[in-house]
């Protein structure tokens, strides 16, 4: 007989499946905000200095996330599905026993996964993208560049072979599209001392580098159409880091959640109590793990307790977003929820 993988093994195997189909929907997701912006229109509020007519005509609303929002959903269900199997069964007067089954539109579960999807995709995503192209504008403004050539920039370049637009910062963090300017500003300096830092922009497509290395001998800067395809080509590596991100954080996230989820459920259906309920902390051991996240490791609270991390973070759960970027940005841990079945017994 086989066996049965344990159950570390079994969630991070599961989680294995889970965060693929995230990431594959974050794509969906930018793929539909690039189909849906009005270049010409863009480029006419630039030709009028509207940067804010320019931002409305990229179509920036949470509406293009809904690939993002259905798939977080099913990670979420998957979390309270995990966490009903520890809930025991009921049995009825006839002798029969009854499962207790999570159901994402209870209440509870709904409400949970409302706001967190809200925090998600307007709280986070859509100012961050808006903030993003904002800047971009703005640069591409007070440098003096063509509408036609920062529209371009921003919503990336129609490609001959595959017809989507490639590059282009839509999708990108704020941060990251600061760095594709960067990029940008220095290998149009013509200066080779900015033009060096680019070796040391560890995203970029080093099949370039000969390039540069002749444009800094030359003490030239690089000519436009090859900045546009490396910046894109840049883009483009930064917006595979970005969705491998989101995926990683968010599928840590809303699976916790939607045990919590699961648990406030059964506790509402008087299926178990809340005082025999703990959680305990899991971390995913190897050289990338937090020192704070291998001080929680086995750690086990109460349900309604926070995790307290050594850099003072509280967290209810792995991936909470209120224990702040550094504790949850990119985090593997994963949280285990037990019941006591003994506790309550006097």
């Amino acid at each position: 007989m086989a066996k049965r993988p344990s159950q570390r093994n079994h969630i991070r195997g599961l989680l294995d499946e889970l965060e693929p189909e995230l990431r594959k929907a974050f794509e969906e997701s930018i793929d539909n905000l690039k189909a849906g912006v009005r270049l010409a229109e863009i480029v006419t509020r630039l030709e009028e200095r509207d940067i804010e007519g320019a931002i409305r005509a990229m179509g920036i609303e949470a509406s293009a996330y809904r690939p993002l929002k259905k798939a977080t959903e099913a990670v979420f269900e998957a979390g309270g599905d995990e966490a009903a199997k520890r809930v025991p069964r009921v049995t009825e007067s006839n002798g029969s026993t009854a499962l207790f089954r999570f159901d994402i539109e209870h209440p509870t579960a709904a409400q949970d996964l409302r706001l967190y999807s809200s925090r998600l995709i307007t709280g986070d995503l859509v100012p961050d993208q808006i903030d993003a192209i904002r800047n971009t504008l703005a640069n591409g403004i007070q440098m003096g560049r063509a509408p036609r050539r920062t529209a371009l920039d921003i919503v990336g370049r129609q490609s001959a072979v595959t017809g989507r637009r490639e590059g282009g910062i839509i999708g990108l963090s704020s941060r990251q599209a600061e760095h594709v300017e960067a990029f940008r500003r220095r290998l149009s300096s013509g200066d080779p001392s900015e033009m060096r830092k680019v070796f040391e922009m560890t995203r970029r497509d080093k099949r370039f580098d000969a390039t540069i290395r002749s444009a800094i001998k030359a003490g030239k800067p690089v000519d436009q159409a090859t900045i546009d395809r490396m910046a894109g080509r840049y883009a483009d590596r930064l917006l595979l880091l970005r969705g491998e991100t989101i995926a990683r954080t968010e599928t840590m996230t809303a699976f916790n959640k939607g045990q919590l989820a699961a648990m406030r459920q059964a506790i509402a259906e008087g299926r178990v109590s809340e005082t025999i309920i703990t959680k305990v902390w899991h971390a995913f051991i190897d050289k990338r793990t937090r020192d704070s996240h291998l001080h929680l490791n086995n750690k086990a609270v109460a349900f309604r307790e926070p995790f307290r991390a050594i850099s003072g973070a509280e967290l209810q759960y792995p991936g909470d977003p209120n224990g702040g970027a550094s504790e949850i940005i990119n985090c593997r841990c994963w949280m285990e929820t037990k019941i006591d079945f003994l506790a309550d017994i006097d």
